[in-house]
């Protein structure tokens, strides 16, 4: 089939020509379209303008001066070999212009939709025939108009819209049929006119009007296409119910708690909701709706490489992210796949977990706590077997050698020396020997050396006899050694027992025999001997203070308890225990606070378990609340001289780390003086609380013993 006689050339012009040029190509030729040239391969066609692309703006100067480039010019171009049979021409019934291609690969002629369809349509050669039955096939009403109006052809669906015979339809004018006034448009100014509802008694159509041009340009007729109104009626309902559905979709996604965003599978954000993460990015979503997101220069990066994730393993992907002000921002990314498999979108949620993670800490904290209280209660548990009705309460490690050590030695009469500053609860110690040793069912006394005036306590120790001296009981007496028979006797403050009684201490530990005072008569004694001291006896004995044979003989089984402040895990465990036992006793229902027992965690405690008891006790029977914060402690508690809080100068030759030391621990004391608890003061400080804890007792105990604390000059 020859197609010359309805091919139109292709007038071109480039990307960087101007609106205006190619208005002035249009209207010299009279052409509906203008060709832009392939800058990369001359002769071919990339795009085109129409002239309704211009027309609107044709009296506006700066737009008609305006690049072609920056016009909204079409990309979609068919190509068809120009000596092309019959079958590759009904191509062109869905394309809006066909670019001929010269057997060089060159672009120089086109033809459109129209002229095609107007050349198969009015051509009564036989080949046609099977096209008219094409036609009739096509669900669209079609009629064919000469340029008078005249109707030359139509499709079955045109007769049954239009509600019409053929010879009736051929006797109509196109014009009077439809819309005089729109066809006449059509043929004079060669317009384009779509969804052009027509209404009357007969018919309820959507119309579409086309020009037909011959090769020279002229409009020669038109081609009018028919759609029932009903069905766009059905095709506005679905718009309609889609409408509906995107904005109920639209506030779904609002109401929710997470941020979400729904991108392509190339990145591009294609929709979001109502909620968004504060300080996750800095450019607004409304501005970047179309944007790929992995080519922003901030948000990219993370998006980014969240997509990818996705896209690479085909499932669900969560990563956690922070914000710039530090907030914790959880995003996951969901993968969305068509019926064959094919990823269609990538849905994101994000979620500010700032808030979750804050409370998941202080919940693993409790539990830490909870664990800890819990093994403590275990392990006091478990003390029982060891302490007796005397309990000695503890969960240091220094305290649990010590208890050990006392069980391993309770079950032989050796003689115990117990060493340890006052108050650290020697007797507590002396009292688990014996109920863990075999003689706990025999009698236990206990013999303050220091509180009984030496002219007595040698009676007191050994008895006397009847007549000993002016005073004494009429009958005699016996002594501490005799009442402990079988037992065992508990000689606290052994150190200030005078040297004259010190001979016949040894004498009864190496013979097991005393003599009353008064009496001539040896009495044989089966005593375990148990001192305790709060003295350096090595010392004393260099000093010639006390008896050197006397301290080996009591130094056969040392045990030295530490004290209070090398056992700070032991102080809340003492805390509760006196607490619980004064409430018992005055009849109370107090608690401490986690900031009090910091609190006195955190002292030196110079008067040992003693000292802690009493502050317990005290507190117990003054405070008026049920529960005892630390501001209530504080106050009881005594407190060394402190150097200002200040920052000085370090002292001449003061060394970088001595210097450094100095600062820390002027800045720890600082801190507990401010927020009073460990906790307070480590939050502040950004260390752990143990930290703290352990660096302000040893503060405080350079303190109690007259050290200066912090940098001076």
């Amino acid at each position: 089939m020859s197609t010359k006689w309805f091919v139109r050339k292709a007038h071109k012009v480039t990307f960087d020509s101007t609106a205006d040029e190619a208005w002035r190509i249009m209207s010299q030729y009279n052409e509906p379209y203008v060709f832009i040239e392939d800058g990369e391969q001359p002769g071919r066609i990339a795009a085109f303008l129409r002239t309704t692309d211009i027309m609107p703006s044709v009296n506006q100067r700066e737009w008609m001066e305006r690049k072609v480039a920056s016009l909204p010019y079409q990309t979609h171009l068919m190509h068809i070999q120009q000596e092309a049979d019959m079958l590759d021409f009904f191509k062109v019934f869905g394309e809006e212009i066909v670019v001929l291609e010269s057997r060089d690969g060159r672009h120089e002629s086109y033809l459109t939709r129209e002229d095609v369809l107007y050349y198969l349509l009015t051509n009564q050669s036989t080949g046609s025939d099977w096209i008219r039955s094409l036609l009739h096939s096509i669900p669209l009403g079609i009629v064919i108009a000469d340029g008078h109006g005249r109707i030359e052809n139509f499709s079955a669906e045109a007769l049954r819209m239009l509600r019409a015979e053929p010879d009736e339809l051929r006797r109509e004018h196109a014009g009077s049929l439809l819309d005089g006034e729109i066809f006449q448009n059509v043929i004079e100014r060669g317009e384009v006119v779509l969804n052009h509802i027509i209404v009357n008694d007969k018919i309820g159509v959507l119309a579409d009007f086309g020009p037909i041009r011959n090769k020279h340009g002229h409009v020669t007729g038109a081609i009018i296409v028919l759609q029932d109104l009903p069905y766009i009626e059905n095709m506005a309902m679905e718009l309609e119910y889609v409408k509906n559905l995107n904005t109920d979709l639209q506030a779904i996604l609002s109401s929710i708690y997470d941020e979400i965003l729904v991108v392509d599978e190339k990145g591009v954000l294609l929709r979001y909701s109502g909620k968004w993460v504060e300080d996750f990015r800095e450019s607004r979503l409304e501005d970047l709706i179309g944007t790929n997101l992995m080519e922003l220069e901030h948000e990219g990066g993370f998006f980014a490489s969240l997509v990818k994730m996705v896209l690479e393993r085909r499932r669900k992907v969560s990563v956690m992210q922070e914000s710039r002000t530090g907030r914790n921002v959880l995003a996951v990314g969901n993968p969305v796949f068509d019926a064959k498999g094919k990823l269609e979108r990538i849905v994101i949620a994000l979620r500010d977990i700032t808030e979750t993670v804050l409370l998941k800490e202080e919940l693993r904290h409790a539990k830490k706590m909870s664990e800890r209280y819990k093994k403590e209660l275990e392990h006091l548990r478990d003390q029982k077997s060891y302490s007796g009705q005397r309990q000695v309460i503890y969960g240091s490690e220094k305290i649990e050698k010590v208890m050990k050590y006392i069980h391993k030695v309770a079950n032989v009469s050796s003689t115990v020396l117990l060493t340890g500053e006052s108050g650290v609860g020697k007797e507590v110690f002396a009292r688990c020997i014996y109920e863990l040793g075999p003689r706990s069912s025999k009698p236990f006394v206990k013999v303050n050396c220091g509180a009984i005036p030496e002219a007595l306590l040698e009676s007191e120790l050994f008895g006397y006899v009847k007549g000993a001296f002016t005073g004494a009981n009429a009958s005699g007496k016996q002594g501490y050694f005799q009442m402990a028979n079988k037992g065992i006797l508990f000689l606290d403050e052994i150190a200030e027992m005078p040297l004259s009684l010190q001979v016949k201490l040894l004498r009864a530990l190496q013979e097991r025999e005393i003599i009353p005072v008064g009496g001539t008569e040896v009495v044989e004694i089966d005593v375990q001997i148990i001192t305790a001291t709060n003295k350096d006896l090595e010392k004393m004995v260099e000093e010639g203070t006390f008896r050197e044979d006397l301290y080996y003989r009591l130094n056969v089984i040392p045990i030295a308890i530490p004290p209070l402040r090398e056992r700070p895990e032991d102080i809340p465990l003492l805390s509760l225990h006196f607490l619980h036992k004064f409430n018992e006793k005055y009849s109370r229902s107090n608690q401490l606070s986690q900031d009090a027992l910091d609190v006195l965690e955190s002292y030196s405690w110079p008067g040992n378990v003693r000292e802690l008891q009493n502050i317990i006790e005290r507190i117990s029977v003054t405070t008026d609340e049920e529960l005892i914060e630390a501001s209530q402690i504080t106050p009881l508690l005594k407190r060394g001289k402190t150097s200002p809080s200040s920052l000085r100068r370090p002292a001449k030759g003061m060394s970088l780390k001595e210097a450094t030391k100095a600062l820390e621990d002027q800045m720890i004391k600082a801190a507990m003086e401010e927020y009073k608890t460990t906790s307070m003061a480590a939050k502040v400080l950004g260390v752990s609380q143990s930290t703290i804890s352990r660096k302000y007792q040893e503060i405080q105990e350079r303190i109690g013993r007259g050290e200066d604390i912090g940098i001076t000059i």
